[in-house]
């Protein structure tokens, strides 16, 4: 058991016996178990794990209102936490398929992107949906994620309920943070559901130790490898908080946890860096004076075995 009353064998069962391996399950069971504690923050807006669920039922209503069914792939070009989460696990609820793409990489890319993996629905920050939009509307449909996006949300209808997915089908498509101008070259990663959840799992247990009462702030990219293994996924496993800061206040530290003062010997907080030479492979846990950081050591290290070959889609 992990802190106090979390059990991730509960939740997930790593030897693949799990009826539903749909990875918005976690979510689901969070939020009936913790419904009133702070999921995600990000600038001035906080949502509970209530508020999570709610939303991103209204988003699975939405996009099959619109048409998207299990397997189709919806684009999420967005850095919003809160409209992200909503967005992210919306879509998975419906058996859809999350590609995930930072709006930083430019438009040209973004459009190549886009095109190569042949998203039904691209949901796009203000900024990126000006020059993508006319290329999506002729295969899909491009809505602009601005500041008042989510309330529009509430008025779309819920999807209360989960579409089952096996663990080994696809959940999420990676992309690399930079590529060649245009994208031509850069190789996607898929993630299949299965996978997702055990990194997850791995992570609360094993490399980040986290509990409900925990927050997690981190300057790690959502979009990214290490985002979706050791952030927002791990944190809903948990029912702990998840905090995006900008880098420029993070002194170095791409993940920081606040610990809950409950918990014995763990009243520090526990910084994660990116690894480097000397590196351990695997996180320690350990007891630390109050003011002093836990280093839990490398998440590159630590990772299961993630790679694949790149990904051929057809051209749209």
């Amino acid at each position: 058991m992990i802190g106090s009353p979390f059990a991730p064998s509960m939740v997930i069962d790593p030897t693949r016996k799990t009826e539903m391996s749909n990875l918005a399950t976690n979510l689901l069971n969070t939020a009936n178990q913790y419904p009133c504690r702070p999921a995600v923050r990000w600038n001035q807006r906080s949502w509970t794990y209530a508020d999570l669920e709610e939303h991103s039922s209204q988003v699975g209503g939405g996009l099959l209102a619109h048409g998207v069914r299990p397997g189709d792939r919806v684009a999420i070009v967005v850095n919003d936490i809160p409209a992200f989460a909503a967005l992210y696990y919306g879509a998975l609820r419906i058996g859809a398929v999350a590609i995930l793409l930072d709006p930083a990489l430019g438009p040209e890319t973004i459009r190549h992107r886009i095109e190569a993996t042949g998203a039904h629905v691209v949901f796009a920050t203000e900024e990126v949906y000006g020059p993508i939009a006319p290329v999506v509307a002729s295969n899909g449909l491009c809505i602009p994620v601005g500041p008042a996006f989510m309330d529009q949300v509430v008025f779309w209808p819920r999807c209360p309920t989960l579409v089952r997915r096996q663990g080994d089908e696809p959940a999420v498509v990676l992309w690399p943070s930079a590529g060649p101008a245009g994208g031509g070259d850069a190789r996607s990663l898929e993630l299949c559901h299965q996978t997702l959840r055990t990194a997850a799992f791995r992570a609360v247990s094993d490399l980040l130790v986290l509990s409900p009462d925990d927050t997690l702030v981190t300057t790690t990219s959502i979009h990214g490898l290490v985002g979706q293994t050791c952030g927002l996924n791990a944190t809903v496993l948990a029912g702990a908080g998840f905090v995006q800061v900008d880098a420029a206040d993070s002194n170095g530290v791409s993940m920081e946890i606040h610990r809950s003062r409950r918990r014995m010997g763990l009243t520090a907080s526990a910084a994660i860096s990116s690894g480097g030479k000397g590196s351990p492979g695997r996180g320690r846990r350990r007891r630390s004076p109050a003011n002093v950081p836990q280093a839990a050591g490398s998440i590159a290290g630590f990772l299961p075995t993630l790679a694949a070959p790149p990904l051929s889609f057809p051209k749209v």
